[in-house]
């Protein structure tokens, strides 16, 4: 993965929040959970396949003016599978849980509407099945772009497009919706 594709968005949104940290806002801080679920593209070995990502994460926002900047953790799953032909010998390899740990830097563009990036560390499980069943744990980066929408207080709604690159080819693209909670 390019180092651009990680920093350039990080530097942008660093550009742009610069002038706002004279502001005081305290919308979008403190804890905060959520559920998500959305579109799952794994791509491994020139083959790629689709399926439904679900999940829940959970972080802390710190007021920096109008930007926010601190640590989330997920957990999630998915269904997506493909079964390959390889000769004679076929075998199914499916995505499983997905672990990931980072940070999350936004920008407060509205009392209810916040924009950011995100970085961090994955580690997915992907399951091959050819004769047996094998387990394999592939580590790589994730980086990624949503937005925030505070339906209450406490109350929001997210969207994100978020890119992973793992170990020995592997690679996703997720589009995801979620709901959560601040408390």
């Amino acid at each position: 993965m390019s180092k651009r594709f990680v920093i350039a968005p990080a530097l942008a949104l660093a550009a742009v929040a610069s002038p706002a940290f004279a502001q005081d806002s305290g919308d979008f801080a403190g804890p905060r959970i959520a559920v998500t679920g959305g579109w799952d593209n794994v791509q491994h070995g020139g083959e790629n396949a689709s399926g439904f990502t679900y999940g829940a994460t959970a972080g802390y926002d710190a007021a920096l003016g109008s930007v926010r900047i601190g640590p989330e953790v997920e957990f999630s799953d998915s269904t997506q599978k493909k079964t390959f032909a390889a000769g004679a010998t076929r075998y199914t390899e499916r995505a499983d849980r997905d672990l990931y740990a980072g940070a999350r830097l936004g920008y407060v563009v509205s009392p209810s509407f916040l924009l950011y990036g995100k970085v961090g560390y994955t580690n997915a499980q992907f399951t091959i099945r050819e004769d047996g069943k094998h387990r394999n744990d592939r580590s790589g980066l994730r980086a990624g772009v949503g937005a925030e929408y505070a339906v209450t207080p406490t109350v929001f709604l997210t969207g994100e497009y978020r890119y992973s690159n793992y170990s020995d080819g592997y690679s996703r693209n997720q589009i995801l919706g979620g709901v959560g909670v601040r408390f």
